[in-house]
């Protein structure tokens, strides 16, 4: 028997950045777990494609989760056709892949306004209806860059440590209206971003991961979205302000 905390019927998700890669595996997922699930991003040919591959009932909608208008319309839209919102997940890049002297001024604002102002943006305004029905599930997904050092990354990783502090100051505030914020902090995964993984080593970068990491292989996709249907069910009810890293253990070393 499947445990009934982890069964999403009844419930109302959206994820951002859901138009390909780990946020449409996310969004597919929670469909999967019995949700009902509107996706987003900037391009909505992307999440409306996504849409069609959902099960059940799917809302595509075009959202810059840098644009406080834009949350703000997104989150009433799916109040308005649904009636409420339980699980936000938060899930947008940017390509900003760069040696810190090298980074330009527009490379840095396009990072930040995306991954750390667009995810606080995004989860203020998911937050809102939560808040007002005392209870609801949002989930940030990161990168374990937030807690340790990368060649190439210093944009990018100064965005996902801002966003795990976002998470522990809003899990306090918001914790006495029963809404958790949380965290998915990936490590290498089998899905590659456009501009290609940064090396942790010298020698060939799949040694490299191998090497660096004591599962020794990249993550499965699917690998990170069971973490996500977690933390947004009620499997994790006494589970806010966390951030899980998810990275074969990278990072425990």
């Amino acid at each position: 028997m499947v445990n009934a905390a982890f069964d999403l019927r009844g419930k109302v998700a959206l994820v951002s950045g859901a138009g390909k890669g780990l946020g449409k595996a996310v969004a597919i997922g929670l469909g999967r777990a019995g949700a009902t699930v509107a996706v987003c991003a900037r391009t909505l040919a992307d999440v409306q494609a996504t849409a069609k591959v959902i099960d059940g009932e799917a809302l595509a909608l075009r959202c810059d989760i840098s644009r406080t208008a834009d949350c703000a319309l997104t989150v009433k839209a799916v109040t308005d056709r649904w009636g409420r919102l339980d699980i936000a997940v938060v899930c947008a890049a940017t390509e900003s892949m760069s040696s810190a002297e090298a980074m330009t001024d527009a490379m840095w604002d396009t990072c930040i306004a995306t991954e750390l102002t667009g995810y606080f943006r995004f989860a203020v305004a998911a937050a809102r209806p939560m808040l007002a029905a005392r209870a609801g599930s949002i989930v940030m997904f990161t990168a374990n860059s937030s807690v340790v050092g990368y060649r190439e990354l210093a944009g990018t990783a100064a965005a996902k440590g801002g966003v795990d502090q976002i998470v522990r100051n809003c899990a306090v505030e918001w914790g006495d209206r029963n809404v958790r914020i949380n965290s998915v902090n990936c490590g290498y995964t089998d899905h590659l971003p456009p501009e290609g993984d940064v090396n942790p080593g010298e020698g060939d970068i799949e040694d490299e991961i191998r090497r660096t990491t004591p599962l020794q292989r990249r993550g499965r996709i699917e690998e990170f979205v069971d973490p996500t249907l977690f933390l947004a069910s009620d499997a994790s009810s006494f589970i806010t302000g966390h951030n899980l890293m998810v990275d074969g253990g990278y990072t425990i070393k």
